[in-house]
Formats: C-alpha cells, structure tokens, sequence
C-alpha cells in the first residue's frame, strides 16, 4: 500500500511532457497538468510551451543571469564666456537731467573705479533727456571687468512739490510761515511718480506721505490731507 502511495505521489510531482513539432517546424512541450478542466472546452485541450526551432529558448525563459548596466553622463560643460560678473562697487548720484559732465561729481566717482566716464554721461543725458529742470539720482553699478549698468531714480520728493508749487525754495519756518500750495490732483500725480521709491504699495499711502514733505516745505494741500495735531489738554 504504501510502495503504491509513493508510486502516486511520484507520478503527480513529476509530470510527464510529451513533445511534438507543430506545422510551423517548431517543438512543443505539453503536459497533462496544463489541462484545463473547464465546462463546455474539450478534455483533451492543452496549454503548451513553444520553443524555437534550434531548441534554444526564448530570452524571457532563460535562466542565465544578466548583468545590470549603469550609464552615467559627464555634468554638462559651462558654456564660453558664462562666468558672471561680479560687483566690485556701487555709486549713487544726484544729477541734472541732460546734464551729466565728466567734471566733478561724476568724473572722480566714475574714474575712481575704471568707469568710462563719457560713455556713462552720453548714456545718462540720452535717458533723462525728457526730464530737462529736473535732477534725477542715479545708482551706478560697476562690475569687475570695468563695465556698468544704472538705474534711475524719480526726483526728490521736495523738487517735484518746488515745480508744482511755483517756488524755489521752502519755508524755514513751515509752522508759521506757507510759501505755496498745490491741489489734491498735483499731490496725486506727484504721489504716483514716487510710489516706486517708497516704502508703501497703495497711491493713498504714498499720497500722505508727500503730504508729510510738502507740510515740512511749508506748502499746503488743497483739500488737506492731513489731519493737523490736535493739543491735548492735561
């Protein structure tokens, strides 16, 4: 009884293959395990394993272990003349539009660092030539192969309110003496000029804040903006 269990067992763990060469010219390995015992499907229905021709099987069959390739890429080379530039000196300027002269204070400031100075002036006066009577500051960067880049700046806020106002100068005494006043529409566009260069985001910030100068100058806003400072009693 027990020879014959053995027997059994052995024949269910060691499955019998048949071959047979298919029309095609290939091998076929079928087995009585790949049967499927479905209803309605033949009983005699196989799955087969099909092999090439020269007996060798396919590469998703094989078991021989393939070797794992790492390709790896050399960083991208810096293209020519990429290196930046680097700041070697700031210059900050306050001068008449259409006016910059290699004389002081421009030649020394520029010469001082390398700076062609004529390229500068011809550069500056060509940019504020529109903006004749005024006097524009300006910041100078300077890099260390001797060029420059600059960026304007609006005009002060006490020479934008001297031209609205029709006066040369301010009051030494703002408290008790006016020397001019300017409506809410020349504070408005005075205060949107500015508004780049101030510490505030909204027109009305920037609108009081001029008010604020104007009131030091000793010039009025017509209405005012400012509430005056009340004394309080103690």
């Amino acid at each position: 009884m027990a020879s014959s269990l053995s027997t059994y067992q052995h024949h269910l763990l060691s499955p019998q293959f048949s071959s047979k060469t298919s029309a095609n010219g290939g091998k076929q390995l079928s087995s009585p395990f790949l049967a499927l015992p479905t209803s309605g499907l033949s009983s005699n229905f196989n799955f087969s394993l099909k092999f090439l021709s020269n007996g060798q099987s396919s590469s998703l069959l094989s078991s021989r272990p393939r070797r794992l390739s790492v390709i790896s890429m050399a960083p991208p080379k810096a293209k020519p003349g990429g290196k930046s530039k680097k700041v070697i000196g700031m210059i900050k300027l306050a001068l008449e539009a259409g006016k910059a002269t290699p004389a002081p204070p421009v030649g020394p400031a520029l010469g001082s660092k390398g700076v062609n100075i004529m390229a500068f002036c011809k550069d500056y006066n060509a940019k504020t030539a529109d903006k004749a009577g005024y006097v524009i500051p300006v910041e100078i960067t300077v890099y260390d192969d001797k060029s420059f880049t600059f960026v304007l700046k609006t005009p002060p806020a006490s020479v934008l309110l001297l031209k609205a106002a029709g006066v040369e100068k301010g009051s030494k005494d703002p408290q008790a003496e006016k020397v001019g006043k300017i409506t809410i529409e020349q504070l408005r566009a005075i205060a949107a000029e500015k508004l780049p260069d101030l510490n505030c985001t909204t027109i009305e910030s920037a609108m009081r804040i001029i008010a604020g100068t104007a009131a030091n100058m000793g010039i009025e806003v017509d209405p005012p903006v400012l509430e005056p400072k009340k004394k309080e009693l103690v």
